[in-house]
């Protein structure tokens, strides 16, 4: 695998992490009643690195699990994005850089230090899965 094709899954999965981070939020916000009638969602940079990280998740799961189930592979993703989330919240912290915080969020009631929380097990359980659909559709697509 190439330096470029790394850099290109990486920018990929880190534009497409903070576009549905931004939606998600303003979804979110209209379902929660917030008086949020212009639907503006919001992210941070630091996240379009985060989720870009994310490739190496997927990547690594191909890898090395290509022969298990595809559901299975997702509970192999799950653990190793938190992994992620918490590893990146913890340094962000130590800065007072982390643009997101659990503990202050009145639907998060199940976190860990208000970095990682179980709330969020569907969403990155199927979010691993689709990334890994979306890595193979790209990767048989694409000439590097």
């Amino acid at each position: 695998m190439s330096w470029l094709e790394n850099l290109f899954f990486f920018v990929t999965f880190g534009i497409i992490g903070v576009a549905m981070e931004v939606f998600f939020t303003a979804i979110t916000s209209v379902i929660r009643k917030e008086k949020n009638r212009a639907m503006k969602g919001y992210s941070s940079l630091w996240m379009f690195f985060i989720y870009g990280s994310v490739y190496f998740v997927i990547l690594f799961g191909r890898t090395y699990f290509s022969q298990y189930n595809f559901f299975l592979r997702g509970l192999i993703y799950l653990p190793l994005i938190y992994a992620i989330e918490f590893t990146s919240g913890f340094i962000l912290k130590k800065f007072k850089a982390i643009p997101w915080n659990y503990r202050e969020d009145k639907n998060t009631k199940h976190n860990f230090k208000g970095i990682i929380c179980l709330e969020f097990i569907p969403v990155w359980y199927t979010g691993g899965l689709l990334l890994e659909l979306l890595y193979l559709f790209l990767k048989s697509h694409l000439v590097f």
